[in-house]
């Protein structure tokens, strides 16, 4: 998609969305089909309440925690992907600094400075790390089941 558009952060952001729109969409669609045989909707309905106060008001919010979840633990894969582009040199452009950028500008030194490469993949190991544990610490504590995060 990167390739298609063109070099450039907002080519990266589109790509990034476009790649994982559709996770989410499921996502809440599943969570959405799981909670509207719910015993408080139809409680809900049979006390008058349209389709939209039921969605909008009930399942919504009972639906959100997992897609949060998620998405916290696909923030990672979305700071991988862009640095993956921009070590193609396809991501964003100078001078907006990018992991993969720099990886990519430091491959020249690989052999006499290294620390140009690592200190620009550790910090990114360490980001994607911490959203991957924040994510799995928000499973945790909102009590949310391992199936409906597949």
């Amino acid at each position: 998609m990167v390739a298609i558009v063109g070099a450039g952060l907002e080519s990266v952001i589109i790509a990034i969305a476009l790649t994982y729109w559709a996770q989410y969409a499921r996502l809440i669609r599943g969570q959405i089909l799981m909670l509207k045989n719910e015993t408080y909707v139809e409680a809900t309905r049979s006390l008058g309440a349209t389709d939209f106060t039921i969605l909008f008001k009930h399942l919504f919010p009972n639906a959100i925690a997992p897609v949060i979840v998620a998405a916290t633990i696909g923030i990672g894969q979305a700071i991988v992907l862009e640095a993956t582009l921009g070590f193609l040199g396809v991501g964003a452009q100078p001078p907006i600094p990018s992991w993969g950028a720099m990886m990519s500008n430091g491959t020249a030194y690989l052999f006499i400075s290294p620390w140009v490469i690592i200190f620009p993949g550790l910090a990114m190991m360490v980001t994607v790390i911490g959203f991957n544990l924040f994510g799995d610490a928000l499973v945790d504590i909102m009590d949310i089941r391992e199936d409906t995060l597949k």
